[in-house]
């Protein structure tokens, strides 16, 4: 009965807050929208280019440094009690004991808030994918170059699949991947236990 009570508490806070912010827009001006739709990005914009290392491009922590790190990065997509007030002191001060450190000789106040809010706002009440990261202007001309790779990136085949069993081109895609993309992605899906580069070794072609 506890565990069912906090989930209840859980899914009204955060039922509540949505509804709050749905009323919010409906009573903002179309410039207020514009303004906190520019600061939204503004701190998506930040969020690509400091956070997603450890915390994901989506949020969720799957990148090969969470592997590394214990406690791992928190996952937001999963943090339903994470208030305003403690992203904005995670990222200005850090967490001790953990891998998250302090932004406050980096960022500026303004652009923690903006962070801070873009990180409740996108992960933790929309629990939606971050734009494509892999574009020129974020340094990645000619993306699709590694199509190839794209399968296993996104889980569709694992990583630790048996070489044998990919075609020609899925063999290509598994080499580019584990080249290329494996330093910033994780494994995307395996099927053994154990560190994405580790499951690779033996079965490089």
């Amino acid at each position: 009965m506890t565990a069912w009570r906090g989930a209840a508490l859980v899914f009204c806070a955060v039922a509540a807050l949505l509804a709050w912010r749905i009323v919010d827009r409906a009573n903002a001006s179309p410039g207020e929208l514009r303004a906190k739709a520019a600061s939204h990005e503004a701190g998506r914009k930040i969020y690509n280019f400091r956070c997603y290392y450890c915390h994901g491009y989506s949020g969720d922590a799957r990148t090969l440094a969470a592997t590394m790190l214990r406690p791992k990065p928190l996952d937001f997509t999963r943090a339903r009690r994470l208030t305003r007030e403690h992203a904005i002191e995670a990222i200005r001060d850090g967490r001790r004991g953990t891998a998250m450190q302090s932004f406050r000789s980096v960022l500026g106040d303004r652009d923690i808030e903006r962070v801070a809010n873009f990180v409740l706002t996108e992960f933790v009440e929309r629990g939606a994918p971050n734009t494509r990261y892999h574009t020129p202007e974020n340094g990645w001309p000619g993306h699709e170059r590694y199509a190839a790779a794209y399968p296993f990136a996104t889980g569709e085949i694992a990583l630790d699949a048996p070489v044998g069993d990919l075609t020609t081109a899925e063999r290509a895609g598994r080499r580019l991947y584990l080249d290329t993309c494996i330093s910033c992605h994780d494994a995307g899906r395996i099927r053994r236990r154990g560190a994405p580069w580790a499951v690779s070794a033996s079965g490089r072609e």
